[in-house]
């Protein structure tokens, strides 16, 4: 409808047309532009807010919030719970802080791929050729930022000395990328398999600050933040903790604060913003690379990162450049990342036949993604209303032998290298295969967004050694390794198959049966020595024994209490150089004794009994020396 206006009122009226124009260029909340939409903001909160609700009790959950966009708009954006149980400070979207861990790989994914536009950065070229002020170790292959970007480098992981208790972050990753690379070498040929890695993406962040010549945060501000106009977000932690929920682990006691920490690898991990700000970005990534008008890149550098860049088995779903990708029961393709860190947790889908994205984060990680995917699996059943279910095609193969893929398979996220490499050895996660019929596998483990909980799932076989998930999303693809069945699928991981004798559970035996043995030997040696002072004997016994197993009990404990829960923050100088040489000066007075024992000099009754004590000492020594334990490393 025409209004007619006077003169003197059409520079009010100009006004107010700018600042309409200003407003609705911007991402509204609850500005729906699709009425006929399976997932209108009403349908929204009737299908998310049971879940929510429901979910938070059983897992214990303080806070959360959801936001989801479709075209440029939000159309979702609820918080839940309390960012703060002690004061009850509600969680609110457009203004609480949540840290979002590893959803920053795909900001610095986005930072890399805006430098190789302008042509500073090559995707494919030996990535040392972009370095000034170190150089990765290219024993295994030359690595490329393609690699990088696809979790495909060999790069070992990252464990040892990952965090600060400061919350500090660098403003230059340099020196924590050159202390990595020093201390853990390749671990595989570059772009042969997928291995999640945190140093990778780190080494991206690196990357960018060494061809831009700005420190990551402040590329990140001028380059990606302010330009999407997502004020909040930064990659330090705020001075002000005010806007920044706690984050929080429930026990027996309740819910017990969480504290924060820095990361010295900020391009893997380290963003923080309100929900509402992550909008802009997965509207950028749903319009072609443009948020009102505003290019973040060009729709074919988009297509290239959405795009299938890396896959064990070309019918994976396969990863892009700082996206996963996936499919909907129904065959729908979506893309995906995941991020956590100090008890946060942060779920990112984007579907880009929709244009929808959804985002969603908690203050507690305990529940793992069983709420994320939830809420995602809730969305997807409404658009998938009006899609054809995929059907799965049985593999037709007389000849296959799907028996032999059975066993116990064991992922482990641990370095392989270095400090850290004692967690493998404390913790995997195992996978049980079985076979149901020539058909179907039953697989018994955690998948990506089930949780915490150990659940069994039905696999069928449509391709030779590749099977999909019965009614579900996940993939499996079995292949040789170096002669041992490898299976690729549960989280993205490759994970070998291990004898029984390998399991983790039997290395744990030998790590801690040892110990228990010392304890008891120490024990005796002290019952010995008494019985003797009581009955005034003047018989000798050996001194050495007590001293060796009580310096092994001793490391035991020390690293119980302090090195496993030290491993993320890095050891004191005085652990790394004297309680880790316990065992080893254990293991010095073992073998003098041994000696004392064979020239005869060793006057103690119990010769054979303490050549056995000896022997085990030794043994137990070489084991922590082959797992890193010791001051000394075996890899």
């Amino acid at each position: 409808m025409m209004l007619k206006m006077s003169f003197t009122h059409k520079w009010f009226a100009g006004l107010l047309a700018s600042c309409l124009l200003f407003i609705m260029c911007m991402p509204q909340v609850n500005a729906n532009t699709n009425e006929t939409s399976p997932v209108s903001t009403e349908v929204l909160e009737q299908l998310i807010d049971p879940i929510m609700k429901e979910e938070m009790s059983k897992l214990h959950i303080p806070g959360a919030a959801v936001v989801i966009t479709q075209g440029e708009h939000i159309i979702y954006s609820q918080g839940y719970g309390f960012a703060d149980l002690e004061q009850q400070v509600p969680v609110k979207p457009e203004s609480t802080l949540f840290r979002i861990g590893s959803l920053t790989k795909s900001f610095t994914a986005t930072a890399a791929m805006q430098l190789v536009e302008e042509g500073k950065l090559s995707l494919h070229d030996d990535i040392n050729t972009a370095l000034k002020d170190y150089q990765v170790n290219g024993k295994q292959g030359p690595i490329s930022l393609h690699h990088l970007l696809t979790h495909t480098a060999g790069l070992d992981e990252l464990s040892y000395e990952r965090d600060n208790r400061e919350g500090l972050i660098p403003e230059w990753s340099t020196d924590a990328v050159r202390t990595y690379l020093k201390r853990q070498p390749t671990i595989f040929t570059p772009g042969s398999k997928f291995q999640y890695s945190n140093a990778g993406s780190g080494l991206v962040g690196s990357v960018v600050e060494q061809v831009s010549g700005l420190p990551l945060n402040d590329y990140m501000q001028q380059h990606l933040f302010q330009p999407l106009g997502m004020s909040s977000a930064t990659l330090n932690l705020p001075q002000d903790r005010a806007k920044l929920a706690k984050s929080y682990v429930y026990t027996d006691n309740g819910h017990q604060e969480f504290p924060y920490a820095g990361i010295h690898f900020p391009g893997g991990g380290a963003a923080n913003l309100t929900p509402n700000d992550f909008a802009p970005y997965m509207i950028a990534h749903l319009s072609s690379g443009n948020v009102n008008g505003k290019p973040l890149l060009k729709p074919e550098t988009i297509k290239m990162m959405h795009a299938k860049q890396f896959s064990s088995h070309e019918r994976m779903y396969g990863i892009g450049y700082g996206f996963f990708r996936s499919e909907t029961v129904n065959g729908v393709p979506y893309l995906w990342a995941n991020g956590g860190i100090d008890g946060f947790n942060s779920k990112m889908v984007l579907i880009p036949s929709k244009s929808i994205g959804i985002f969603i984060t908690v203050n507690s990680g305990q529940g793992g993604m069983e709420m994320h995917g939830k809420v995602v699996d809730a969305i997807f059943q409404k658009l998938d209303l009006n899609t054809a279910p995929k059907t799965l095609a049985p593999f037709k193969d007389s000849g296959s032998m799907i028996k032999e893929l059975e066993g116990r398979y064991e992922l482990y996220l641990a370095a392989k290298h270095g400090w850290a490499k004692g967690l493998r050895l404390l913790g995997s996660i195992p996978y049980t295969v079985e076979a149901k019929d020539d058909q179907t596998l039953v697989v018994t483990g955690l998948f990506q967004n089930d949780g915490q909980q150990m659940l069994k799932k039905e696999f069928t076989q449509i391709d030779e050694r590749f099977f999909q998930e019965v009614g579900g999303e996940e993939q499996l693809y079995f292949h040789k390794e170096q002669g041992t069945w490898t299976m690729t699928g549960p989280m993205n991981f490759s994970l070998e198959r291990k004898a029984s004798f390998e399991s983790g559970t039997v290395l744990m035996a030998l790590y801690i049966a040892p110990v228990i043995l010392f304890m008891l030997i120490l024990l005796l040696w002290i019952i010995r020595y008494a019985i003797q002072k009581w009955r005034k004997q003047s018989n000798h016994i050996s001194g050495i024994v007590p001293i060796a197993t009580l310096l092994q009990v001793i490391f035991f404990i020390a690293q119980f209490t302090y090195g496993n829960g030290e491993i993320l923050y890095g050891y004191s100088l005085f652990y790394r150089l004297v309680a880790t040489s316990m065992p080893l000066i254990s293991s010095a007075l073992a073998i003098y004794l041994l000696i004392r024992i064979f020239n005869g000099k060793e006057q103690d009754r119990w010769k054979a009994v303490n050549m056995v004590i000896a022997v085990l000492t030794i043994f137990y020594t070489a084991y922590l020396f082959y797992w890193n334990f010791l001051s000394i490393h075996f890899s």
